[in-house]
């Protein structure tokens, strides 16, 4: 099997926020860091991976999302995010079958993590990336790029035989310094920084160190 091409895409922004926020407050809120470190995380294992922010596109998302997965032959496309982006979700997810029904759609963040088989029968992917998604989307990736078993992979859901199916437990990445930085290309770094006023963003730690009952740790419970 030749080596798949891989598209991960933001969702845009939730139009619950967009209609009780101005512009600039909404897009501050949503630059996609987790989706930013899988990709840096994938092209440093030398997957061939490209990147959209649909919240900065110069043309419809449905144009967007036909010109790059025929002109690059995508064979998976990756998108993500909260409870509140199932919407946006369920649209990407829609317009990649229309252009291609043969495409893997593969989910991750809080929404899959929260609730994964939930979360899988409502938006109806093909798999869920349970936790941090760094180590778990690069051996995703080489098996389906092997024709492996993917129920080998730690941190996964998945259909199989028209039932779900969910691997064994990723335990948490311990050392955060052994992650690549984010991928900032391709995810409109630069539109979101001038609407930011050119403050960028770092993230140096995850979970916490608190337990407060209302709240989900979607990177785990340890903090780092």
């Amino acid at each position: 099997m030749s080596a798949l091409k891989y598209l991960l895409i933001s969702p845009g922004k939730p139009r619950t926020i967009a209609q009780t926020l101005s512009p600039a407050i909404s897009l501050n809120a949503f630059f996609p860091v987790g989706l930013a470190y899988v990709s840096a995380a994938m092209k440093n294992a030398g997957f061939e991976t490209y990147t959209i922010n649909s919240n900065f596109l110069e043309s419809d998302i449905e144009s967007a999302l036909t010109n790059i997965i025929m002109k690059n032959d995508i064979g998976v496309v990756c998108t993500g995010g909260q409870s509140i982006d199932v919407h946006e979700i369920i649209y990407i997810i829609n317009i990649v079958r229309r252009i291609n029904s043969k495409i893997k759609i593969i989910v991750g963040g809080a929404i899959i993590s929260s609730d994964p088989e939930t979360a899988m029968n409502v938006l109806g992917a093909d798999i869920g990336v349970i936790g941090e998604g760094e180590e778990t989307m690069c051996e995703l990736a080489f098996a389906l790029n092997s024709d492996k078993f993917i129920g080998d992979v730690p941190g996964i859901i998945f259909w199989q035989n028209g039932l779900l199916k969910q691997s064994c437990e990723r335990p948490e990445i311990a050392n955060m310094n052994n992650l690549p930085l984010m991928d900032f290309d391709g995810f409109a770094y630069s539109q979101w920084l001038e609407i930011m006023g050119y403050a960028g963003i770092i993230y140096s730690a995850r979970s916490c160190p608190f337990q407060c009952t209302f709240c989900f740790k979607s990177t785990g419970n340890k903090y780092r």
